[in-house]
């Protein structure tokens, strides 16, 4: 259950600009980036990081979808969109589970493997160890490790937001569309 009132944005000239926004970049407003409606200016900003994470980093889909269903894996939202798009982006329902539980998946090898074990060490309260971090850095530019860490950290803050403000799921119809707009932004 949602802790806030949603804000209308018939009422809210400022966050109907912003769900305006929203929309030609993502095709609509999720219930979690409405959540954050009380905070137009503040939700424009957030938002403007993850559109530049999802739609425009140097990663590929599926080192994407790794890192944010690593970073997101206690999140039952951020679950129920990016466990579907880590799925779309090539990455099997067996291996999405190990990533929820914490550990890189076995038939994980050489990028995926180690951008797994970084992330999950990126989100510990330990950080990132040398020998991780020198894995990483082995077979990824400078470019994409600062990328994998941004996309990691903005889902964080993500996933923190939506659990603390309770925001609800949304539908299978939304899921299944958001989907469809994620295929065709990674294939342009």
């Amino acid at each position: 259950m949602t802790r806030l009132d949603p804000v209308d944005e018939k009422k809210s000239p400022e966050f109907a600009a912003v769900l305006a926004e929203l929309t030609q970049s993502r095709g609509k407003a999720s219930n979690a980036l409405r959540s954050m409606g009380h905070a137009p200016e503040g939700l424009r900003r957030l938002a403007a990081v993850g559109d530049y994470a999802r739609y425009h980093s140097s990663l590929s889909a599926r080192i994407r979808e790794i890192v944010i269903v690593v970073t997101g894996r206690e999140s039952s939202y951020a679950m129920g969109h990016h466990g579907p798009l880590a799925m779309q982006a090539g990455v099997t329902q067996d291996e999405v589970s190990a990533l929820c539980q914490g550990t890189v998946p076995v038939s994980f090898q050489g990028v995926d493997a180690a951008v797994a074990r970084y992330v999950l060490e990126f989100t510990s309260k330990n950080s990132v160890s040398d020998a991780s971090f020198e894995a990483l850095k082995a077979l990824m530019t400078p470019r994409e490790i600062t990328d994998i860490s941004i996309t990691s950290a903005y889902y964080a803050a993500f996933a923190m937001i939506a659990t603390a403000m309770g925001v609800p799921g949304d539908s299978e119809d939304y899921v299944k569309a958001e989907l469809d707009w994620q295929r065709r932004k990674d294939q342009s």
